[in-house]
Parts: structure tokens; sequence; C-alpha cells
């Protein structure tokens, strides 16, 4: 399996969805992994996994 790993700015422009999208899907779970005193890095497939399982889907934009 290919895990890219992301962070914010770059999982952004790889699911092409604004900062407020972004921030929306964090609040509902989206999942993130993180090292002590350090920022959120994302996996690519876990974090389309995650969408696909919470009942999003891609037009132009993410949606429920």
């Amino acid at each position: 399996m290919n895990q890219l790993i992301l962070n914010g700015k770059k999982l952004r422009e790889a699911l092409n969805i604004s900062t407020t999208t972004f921030y929306k899907f964090r609040k509902a779970g989206m999942p993130y992994h993180q090292f002590p005193s350090s920022r959120a890095y994302y996996i690519l497939d876990e974090v389309e996994t995650w969408l696909s399982k919470s009942g999003y889907h891609q037009e132009t934009t993410w949606n429920k």
C-alpha cells in the first residue's frame, strides 16, 4: 500500500478543499497523526477511506 503522508496544506491541495472544509472535516473526526510537540500530519489513503465511510462524495467539492 502506498501511503502518502501530507501536512494540512498539502492535504487540502490533494483533496481540492478549502481551509473551512478542512476544519469541518477535522471537527467531524477526520483521522490524523501527531508526534508530541509537532504539527498534525495526514495519510491520504486513511483520509479518503474516512471520507467514503462517513458518507462524503466528491462532485466538484466534497459533499455529504
